[in-house]
């Protein structure tokens, strides 16, 4: 079975490794990589063109909605999750073009979820 391919883009760094750790306990799913900043950010989208990006709103060098903009027009076969504490901003990040977009307030499954729908399915994966 094909995992999906995870970016996590976050800016505190437990919560960044938590979610690497989660997403690889996952069967379905990989971590490919930790973004500490904006700029690492868009670099290893190019880089190893993930699946799903899970992106913090708030991040060092380019908030989650600038990220979700630049991914979304340069890199339209990646999809993004937002991951915020601000639910507000939700609607903002899927009018500019985020698959989901979850609180940090529910729990991890919920997270969890949204990457699994943001996935494209299984055929039309190229790994």
């Amino acid at each position: 079975m094909a995992k999906t391919r995870v970016l996590v883009a976050e800016n505190h760094p437990s919560i960044r490794e938590n979610l690497r750790y989660l997403i690889n306990a996952e069967r379905d799913m990989e971590c490919v990589g930790v973004a500490k900043n904006g700029r690492q950010c868009i670099e290893m989208c190019r880089e190893l063109l993930p699946e799903v990006l899970v992106v913090d709103e708030i991040f060092p060098g380019a908030d989650g909605l600038a990220i979700t903009a630049i991914v979304r027009n340069r890199l339209p076969e990646v999809q993004v999750v937002m991951y915020t504490l601000n639910p507000e901003v939700c609607e903002v990040a899927r009018r500019m073009g985020a698959a989901g977009c979850v609180p940090k307030d529910v729990p991890y499954e919920v997270l969890l979820g949204a990457l699994r729908q943001a996935a494209p399915a299984p055929s039309v994966r190229a790994h």
